[in-house]
């Protein structure tokens, strides 16, 4: 028998616990040198070209055709063009100080040696908008094949495969399966429910072991390549990563590199295993095989580096090759073990006066962390929609880049463009209305003195416009201004750094109705103004069949709706008009007023000059206007 149950099995199908299953299946996929690779495609550039793109004096990706060449994003783009002559260097894409549009500047940059195709730094922005349209492109294949997505960062993505697997197993029409018996008895089990979910899985049958992996497997020790039903699993996942990596390439030109384990953590590891454009399958029986092949530490863990990983390298006193390796033999037990060994460690250098990273109250956690990170097991969840809690636009200045308030000004036009670009691509994304409710100004001046200020965003719209910003945030450096270089610029200008947040985002489905977005405020309002509600009729025949003709009348418009969907949608027009005219005030043309109550408001328009001269006979006494006029009462 297999040692994986019919609950390991079915626990694939559930996307919010499908990672902690034993038979988890997930996927790392980034895009090889992504920013150079932007640039290579937009400028009809071969992978064989030697292709680099560089912001300002540095080189932030490079091309491996020109890494053939020994250069890296340690060099700049003059060492670079010393190791190869026939270098392509592309910049990016930039604002201008003062203009809210970026663009390219092909054929320019500090490598050239004409003084105008420079771009310095102190008149321009990096522009990284192209990057992220090409990453939402791509985003939005790897949605179309996979329903389990979290976006890692602009050029990489997590996979939760477990259903597609899931549903190759046990439905996939392909000879391979078609022809084995004992798969078919395996569907007809699930099909019919015929199992128990604490029972275990039969052998994986003889004809499915002559299947054959799509990529490359880690397999150092010539293990047998499927021996259970993990195996199978991974050889359906492999199957499906290449099939999206080739509609990436095809549709796009991108090539990638991906990982394929039981857990997020090794996954990322495979996908940087093999480059560029391959594959790597991490099979459970292969993990700490593949950990201690030589290329990793404990420190090459998300969050496990930096001074963290370095506090803990030492407390653990692990050795610089193989410490992965290391802390099992040293730990084989349980991760209390480990615990317990920290803290008595974090205690002798508290008393020794030394002090540390890790943090006393989370120690249970991150033992537990490391204990599984050590073993390949540690599971995580994928996020599939992170919360933006922020956004930050900003410029490291030189020179003479800000020293004054109007140049202040140009660079929040900047800003301003920039920040709204990432709003609406957020709001694209995901398809949601984003309102930042919150903005804030913060500026470093050449003393080292740092200034703040915030404010509430108020804007009666949905969206908010980079005009909107730009009057803010000039209102914000308006006032910075006023009180710290006011009579003494010098202590305040040139500026070092500068930039703009926004934040306390309030995010809106935009598949909600009227009464949804507005939430309570407008439940109240409607209940308080029942006896005004247009009535909603259905006629129809009272059978019981449902094709019967239906409508759906409105008494207070006169309207006839065929289906209920729009007639909600009317009645949500209804709910948004009186809310607003609640806040704003009603006008004549209102439908929410009886015919008394606008008589009441809105009395006899004045009569022209001719009317009066022929009602002239007939004309009463005038009334006094503070008896007559009811807006006059409501005007004291």
């Amino acid at each position: 028998m297999s040692k994986f149950s019919w609950n390991d099995l079915i626990q694939l199908n559930s996307p919010a616990t499908a990672y902690l299953s034993p038979l988890s299946c997930l996927a790392h996929i980034d895009v090889n040198a992504f920013f150079a690779q932007v640039e290579q495609i937009r400028c009809g550039y071969t992978k064989d070209d030697p292709v680099v793109c560089v912001q300002w004096n540095s080189i932030i990706a490079v091309s491996y055709a020109a890494r053939k060449y020994g250069i890296s994003r340690m060099d700049t783009i003059q060492s670079a063009m010393k190791k190869c002559e026939n270098l392509i260097p592309i910049h990016t894409a930039l604002f201008r100080k003062g203009e809210s549009w970026w663009t390219y500047y092909d054929g320019c940059g500090s490598w050239m040696k004409d003084p105008e195709k420079q771009l310095p730094p102190n008149k321009f922005k990096v522009a990284l908008d192209p990057y992220r349209r090409e990453s939402r492109k791509i985003l939005k294949i790897f949605k179309e094949h996979c329903d389990l997505v979290e976006k890692a960062s602009v050029d990489e993505v997590f996979l939760d495969l477990g259903r597609l697997c899931f549903q190759d197993l046990m439905f996939g029409e392909n000879e391979e399966f078609e022809s084995c018996d004992q798969l078919k008895m395996l569907r007809k089990m699930f099909i019919e429910g015929d199992y128990d979910l604490k029972s275990r899985l039969p052998v994986v049958p003889d004809d499915l072991k002559k299947l054959e992996f799509v990529g490359n497997v880690f397999n150092s020790e010539n293990r047998c390549l499927i021996e259970d039903w993990d195996d199978i699993i991974f050889l359906l996942a492999s199957r499906r990563t290449q099939a999206v990596r080739d509609v990436i390439f095809k549709n796009l030109g991108y090539t990638t590199s991906c990982g394929i384990s039981r857990t997020k953590n090794v996954c990322k590891l495979g996908s940087n295993f093999k480059k560029p454009n391959a594959q790597t399958t991490i099979k459970n029986n292969c993990l700490e095989d593949f950990l201690d092949s030589g290329k990793f530490e404990i420190t090459s863990f998300w969050t496990m580096g930096g001074k963290l990983g370095q506090d803990i390298s030492e407390i653990l006193n692990v050795p610089s090759e193989g410490s992965l390796k290391y802390i099992r033999e040293s730990w084989p037990n349980s991760a209390v073990d480990l615990e317990h060994f920290i803290e008595q460690k974090v205690k002798e250098l508290e008393k020794n006066g030394s002090t540390t990273r890790i943090d006393m109250s989370k120690v249970d956690e991150l033992s537990t962390k490391i204990y599984k990170l050590a073993r390949g097991i540690y599971c995580v969840p994928l996020n599939p929609r992170p919360v933006v809690k922020s956004m930050m636009s900003n410029k490291n200045m030189r020179k003479d880049g800000c020293t004054s308030l109007i140049d202040c000004i140009d660079w929040l036009e900047v800003f301003s463009a920039e920040l709204i670009a990432r709003i609406t691509e957020l709001e694209q994304e995901y398809n949601k209305i984003i309102i930042p409710r919150t903005i804030s100004i913060f500026v470093k001046t050449h003393l080292d003195d740092v200034a703040r200020k915030s404010t509430q965003l108020i804007h009666r719209d949905s969206k908010i416009n980079s005009q909107q910003l730009l009057k803010m945030g000039t209102q914000l450096i308006t006032e910075l201004d006023a009180k710290f270089a006011r009579g003494n610029s010098a202590k305040f200008y040139p500026l070092l750094n500068m930039n703009m947040i926004i934040s306390n985002f309030e995010i809106i489905d935009q598949k909600k109705t009227v009464i949804d977005m507005f939430g309570q405020q407008a439940q109240i309002f409607q209940k308080n103004t029942a006896n005004k509600e247009p009535e909603l009729t259905v006629q129809g025949t009272d059978d019981a069949d449902t094709n019967a003709a239906r409508t759906f009348n409105c008494h207070l418009c006169s309207l006839e709706f065929d289906s209920e969907r729009e007639f909600q949608e009317h009645l949500d027009f209804h709910v948004a008009s009186k809310l607003s005219e609640s806040l704003n005030g009603f006008n004549g043309d209102s439908k929410n007023l009886s015919e008394g109550e606008k008589r009441l408001l809105f009395p006899t328009k004045r009569k022209t000059a001719s009317q009066g001269l022929t009602a002239g006979k007939n004309k009463k006494k005038k009334t006094n206007s503070k008896v007559g006029n009811i807006l006059s009462f409501f005007g004291k």
